[in-house]
């Protein structure tokens, strides 16, 4: 019998390319959802600045803590 472990992280789809965006895929359910959906060039590159931006206030908030 397979046993699927559903509380994983599927793979990030090959236009996340960035440390940011591989954050943001592995750590934020919102912002995959948006990106799994995510057709458009413009709509890629929007998703990736937020992620980019929320990657920048994790690493200050961790450098302040």
């Amino acid at each position: 019998m397979i046993h699927t472990n559903h509380h994983t992280t599927p793979k990030a789809p090959r236009w996340i390319k960035t440390e940011a965006g591989l954050w943001a895929w592995a750590t934020n359910e919102e912002w995959r959802r948006f990106a799994d959906r995510a057709l458009s060039v413009s709509e890629r590159q929007r998703l990736l600045e937020e992620a980019e931006r929320l990657h920048a206030q994790k690493m200050a908030f961790a450098d302040h803590a």
